[in-house]
């Protein structure tokens, strides 16, 4: 079992944005930094944001980053997976409560928050 997921989004949106780039250099960082048995990194369809693509999002936290660059890889996971530092300059704005001080879930969000799940619902 993995103590991370990286989920990438491979939609059309994200992949003109060069998502493809940062799957690969997630693959790398994840093997240079020898965490291929603890984050499995994994190409997802279409998450339905994609002016903000490419996305990644990051488990167990949920963590939502958005329009990521192969440049940024190297920082997510040195800050996020090695250190638990959550990359804040790269979250979606919607899911940052600063009075809280905490990271919203993206079911939280305008988008997603009125939509019913039907398929995935659990």
């Amino acid at each position: 079992m993995y103590r991370s997921q990286v989920l990438v989004c491979g939609g059309t949106g994200c992949t003109s944005g060069g998502s493809k780039k940062v799957l690969s250099a997630f693959e790398n960082e994840i093997v240079k930094k020898g965490l291929e048995k603890e984050v499995k990194v994994v190409q997802t369809g279409c998450f339905g944001l994609c002016a903000l693509g490419p996305i990644v999002i990051i488990y167990p936290e949920g963590s939502f980053y958005s329009m990521v660059k192969a440049s940024d890889v190297s920082e997510i996971v040195e800050e996020h997976l090695l250190k638990g530092r959550i990359v804040k300059r790269l979250l979606f704005d919607e899911t940052v409560s600063e009075a809280a001080g905490e990271i919203k879930s993206l079911n939280e969000t305008d988008f997603y928050r009125k939509q019913k799940r039907i398929a995935l619902r659990n």
